[in-house]
């Protein structure tokens, strides 16, 4: 489809009010196309239907923005045809959920809470600006059906951009009270216990839930044309239970993608992730033109950060796509795309050939979403990726459905909180041909992975303080603790017997003198460990080919150098005499990525410092286990980048004298 090679993209955000004269008012789509085509933009996404629910072109249904409809500007047609004309695809975008026409217009299609109260609820200080409609109502169902149907029709574009396809909160309106009712014969909850069967049953019910609005709207527009590609936005997969949305939402839209702003580690984790559970390629990673989201509307990101986010997506296999904001009167920062804009596009328009391979990797971290109800759903798989990262250890992040097909050499779960039985299955097959797990806290309520593990588990511990303190056998691991200095995590811990008599109990759990729910303590500020227990912290296991480690708490958490250190040794640990794709001694800051691509290789290094101008680093090396008779700089952004390479031995190390903002080689 149209998108297989479209990686330049600029995302317009414009939810803007009519209650002006001002607003939209100096709107200029000659200049703003012209800009576009100034900077090789490949796609621009279009607003059809905003958060504010007006239409930015003449429908049938809903309202047209009222100064476009005074002026007679069908914002989307024009769009369309002008962008064609300079060979730029269009991406038309439409509002779920957040809507406040729909929400003002129709009070009875409003998500309510459980005391029956709508978004735009007034509270004394605080006003909510979004209005909120309930997916699982029939008649906002229709609206949606009807327009997008109307869209696909009246006009000629390429995409659809569906945005918002979560639960901002629990819905308790008369529909999803009668259809939880209808499904399982039970009120709807109110009392968080995540434990509890009902509990469960509402939030995969939600899941459902929002799965078949997806899907509905999904069908409305191929239903049309099924050439028009579909993109719901699923940045939501990063949050937690309340959004509802898991990884078989993925499978609604042709390509991932999503909007973030936590910065470059956020970012190399969501692409790794949208990567490998994308239908196709590319993925989409969107993040703000405005420094560092759109909150900060006036003022732009330098063109090295921008530069990093475009590379960094890119070489992850996908599309970079920029959200700008329209001012208000409909203006838009004209010289940001006559400058940064264009400067960063053609820096990374020569290397779009080389992309879209298989990404090479040791270790993959496991992204579970279907039961986020744990604080840590993300932190915790993010927080390893990190260490990974930042020890230079070539890692991968996985969907479930990529489990089966996993060519890494260790796989780490970390508190998953559900594991079903398909992905157990993958996971057992997975170490019984070779494969390493490297898994920390839960084992995802699943009594069969506790004895594929070798351990009966009996509860969680009554201290909320835990410590790992390791014997004489795990000391590589561990290096700087030991029973006077354990390794401290924040967090309760799982106890559990040992049942099956092959497993090695590699450290024991020490608990703090006193809980923190007692008044008496140990030291007022902290909780030392004090109470020594022979109960298992890490276990090691066989399983045919393969061998597991487990932790009994979310060690990951604990970010302090040490502790991260001794994480990345135990992985390692995991797979003693076997090769590692790549060796390097790059900070912390630069992000190496290697893949292959139709039998070639290629390898990036990306200076991810957070703080701009970027300060070239001097005298890395890079240690490949294939053996390269050559290479050539495929672009390295006019830095001068000066590199040797010594292939005297089996494998191969490229020294690399100078790296600017990003390098990236063919190896031959």
């Amino acid at each position: 489809m149209w998108f297989e090679n479209d990686y330049r993209r600029i995302f317009m955000d414009m939810h803007l009010n009519d209650t002006n004269d001002e607003y939209l008012s100096l709107l200029d789509i000659d200049n703003f196309v012209d800009c576009l085509s100034d900077a090789d933009v490949s796609s621009v996404v279009v607003k059809a239907k905003s958060h504010v629910g007006l239409h930015y072109w003449p429908g049938k249904y809903g309202k047209m923005h009222r100064v476009l409809e005074k002026r007679n500007l069908d914002y989307v047609g024009e769009m369309i045809d002008k962008c064609h004309k300079k060979g730029i695809n269009v991406i038309v975008y439409f509002s779920q959920v957040y809507d406040n026409y729909a929400y003002e217009k129709h009070p009875l299609w409003r998500l309510r809470s459980f005391a029956g109260t709508a978004s735009r609820f007034p509270i004394p200080q605080k006003h909510n600006r979004y209005g909120l409609v309930c997916p699982n109502n029939p008649n906002y169902q229709k609206y949606c059906h009807d327009i997008l149907t109307e869209l696909c029709q009246k006009y000629n574009f390429e995409g659809i951009f569906l945005d918002m396809p979560f639960w901002p909160w629990p819905c308790y309106c008369k529909h999803c009270t009668e259809k939880f009712f209808k499904e399982t014969g039970k009120m709807l909850p109110r009392i968080y216990n995540f434990d509890k069967k009902i509990w469960k049953e509402y939030i995969h019910a939600r899941q459902h839930w929002i799965q078949e609005f997806i899907e509905h709207n999904t069908k409305a527009i191929k239903d049309v044309d099924p050439n028009i590609s579909v993109e719901h936005n699923m940045a939501a997969i990063g949050l937690n239970w309340i959004t509802g949305n898991v990884e078989s939402h993925m499978l609604a839209s042709d390509y991932a993608g999503g909007d973030y702003y936590g910065g470059y580690a956020e970012q190399s984790f969501m692409c790794k992730y949208y990567n490998n559970v994308t239908v196709n390629k590319p993925f989409s990673y969107i993040t703000s033109r405005c420094d560092r989201n759109l909150f900060f509307h006036t003022v732009s990101r330098t063109a090295d950060d921008l530069l990093i986010h475009s590379i960094n997506a890119l070489v992850h296999n996908g599309a970079f796509s920029i959200c700008d904001a329209m001012n208000p009167n409909g203006t838009i920062t004209d010289e940001l795309y006559h400058g940064a804009i264009k400067e960063v596009f053609a820096a990374t328009k020569p290397l779009e050939k080389y992309v879209s391979g298989n990404i090479k990797s040791d270790v993959a971290v496991w992204y579970n979403t279907n039961y986020k109800t744990n604080k840590n759903y993300i932190e915790s798989p993010m927080n390893i990726a990190s260490i990974l990262r930042e020890k230079n250890i070539a890692f991968d992040v996985i969907g479930s459905k990529n489990i089966k097909n996993i060519k890494s050499k260790v796989l780490c779960i970390a508190d998953v909180q559900e594991i079903t039985d398909q992905e157990l299955a993958d996971i057992i097959n997975y170490v019984e041909n070779g494969g390493c797990l490297f898994i920390t806290g839960s084992l995802g309520n699943n009594k069969d992975f506790e004895k594929f593990l070798g351990i009966k588990q009996n509860g969680i511990s009554k201290y909320t303080y835990s410590y790992i303190e390791p014997k004489e056998c795990f000391k590589d691991q561990m290096k700087t603790f030991d029973s006077k200095s354990p390794y401290p995590v924040e967090h309760t811990a799982i106890e559990a017997d040992i049942i099956d008599s092959s497993v090695e109990v590699m450290a024991t759990i020490t608990y703090p003198y006193t809980t923190r729910s007692e008044d008496d303590f140990s030291a007022i500020h902290s909780d030392p460990p004090g109470i020594h227990t022979n109960l298992p912290a890490v276990t090691k296991v066989s399983r045919k080919k393969g061998t597991v480690m487990w932790v009994a708490m979310p060690l990951e958490l604990t970010k302090a150098h040490h502790c991260r250190q001794s994480i990345a040794d135990m992985i390692c640990s995991l797979y003693d005499n076997k090769q590692m794709e790549f060796i390097s001694n790059a900070p912390a800051f630069v992000e190496i990525v290697k893949w292959e691509k139709n039998g070639e290789t290629y390898l990036a290094l990306i200076n991810q410092q957070e703080n701009t101008p970027i300060y070239p680093i001097d005298n890395i090396t890079v240690q490949l286990k294939e053996k390269f008779a050559q290479f050539e700089i495929l672009s390295d952004n006019n830095s001068g980048t000066v590199i040797t390479i010594d292939n005297t031995l089996d494998n191969t190390t490229l020294n690399i004298s100078k790296l600017g903002v990003f390098c990236v080689l063919h190896l031959k």
